[in-house]
């Protein structure tokens, strides 16, 4: 879309906005990007930009797509977080429940079942974001026994988790934990955090359930433990490639619940993400630090 006057919106006269996720040859005066995710290098030569809004919660793209760290950066971060805290709590019950098996028709198995219960189970929550807190706190209502992977030395008590694990013993820790529900962001200290060694430490029994970052989990690790059957199963709302090709291998893992990453969604989210923009364009306007602004660091992408 090319850039447009918005006057009556910011309330400054000829700032310029632009909407969408690779502003073109005609963008170089904006002012303002709204946009989801930015290909490499498309935020490079934007040299007036100065505030870019994020429909989405994830910065880890915006250093390969040139963005300036000088530029101003808000999310709608606090937008999905209970839709993604329920899918993320479904997504496991499903597995556990053994839904999938409903699904396939099958017509001899009546009064029979292999499902597990979430109630008193032991799930580990890793990322206690804005998410990964919604998460716990719904688990800990059903009766989970829950625990908190956070980074090395934090100390903070957090609603909903029975205890703490650092980041730093996850490994050694897994087989402790029944299930995991993972809901980390992006980036070098989370990349492949749960790892071949992590999954192999898992109980047979157990359950993974990522509605985080895909590159935070060793996903071919994870397919060769599905088809070994050293676990119960998995239920990814993300995935290393997007949308799956039919001929990824993902279709054929047995045990695992491919979901076309709709986490997020809910009737009134566009409606929800817009009323975010606005909030901290209210924020600018009255000179005050916005509410949503995302702390991210990055370098400049040569041009």
């Amino acid at each position: 879309m090319s850039p447009v006057l918005h006057d009556e919106l910011t309330g400054t006269p000829g700032v310029r906005l632009h909407l969408g996720e690779e502003p073109g040859p005609d963008s170089r005066e904006v002012d303002v990007v709204v946009g989801y995710q930015f290909p490499p290098g498309s935020l490079s030569d934007l040299p007036n930009l100065r505030w870019l809004h994020l429909t989405g919660t994830g910065t880890d793209h915006l250093a390969a797509a040139g963005l300036s760290p000088d530029v101003l950066v808000t999310t709608s971060a606090r937008v999905p977080v209970d839709a993604v805290a329920e899918y993320a709590v479904t997504g496991l019950l499903h597995v556990l429940k053994g839904l999938p098996d409903l699904a396939a028709g099958h017509q001899n198995d009546w009064y029979t079942s292999d499902a597990l219960m979430l109630s008193g189970s032991r799930v580990a929550v890793v990322g206690t974001g804005r998410i990964g807190r919604a998460v716990l706190q719904r688990l800990s209502a059903l009766g989970a026994h829950t625990a908190a992977v956070t980074r090395p030395g934090r100390n903070s008590r957090i609603p909903g988790a029975d205890r703490h694990v650092p980041s730093s013993q996850l490994a050694s820790e897994a087989s402790t934990f029944d299930h995991m529900i993972l809901c980390l962001p992006g980036g070098p200290d989370t990349r492949r955090l749960i790892s071949r060694q992590v999954l192999d430490a898992l109980p047979e029994h157990a359950t993974v359930v990522n509605v985080g970052r895909a590159e935070t989990l060793d996903t071919d690790a994870l397919y060769a433990a599905l088809r070994e059957g050293r676990l119960r199963g998995a239920f990814l709302d993300v995935h290393d490639t997007e949308p799956l090709p039919a001929d990824d291998p993902a279709w054929r893992v047995p045990g695992l619940v491919v979901s076309p990453h709709r986490a997020f969604a809910f009737p009134d989210e566009p409606a929800q993400v817009a009323q975010a923009f606005l909030a901290n364009l209210y924020d600018l306007r009255s000179m005050r630090a916005p509410r949503d602004i995302a702390l991210w660091t990055g370098e400049r992408t040569a041009k």
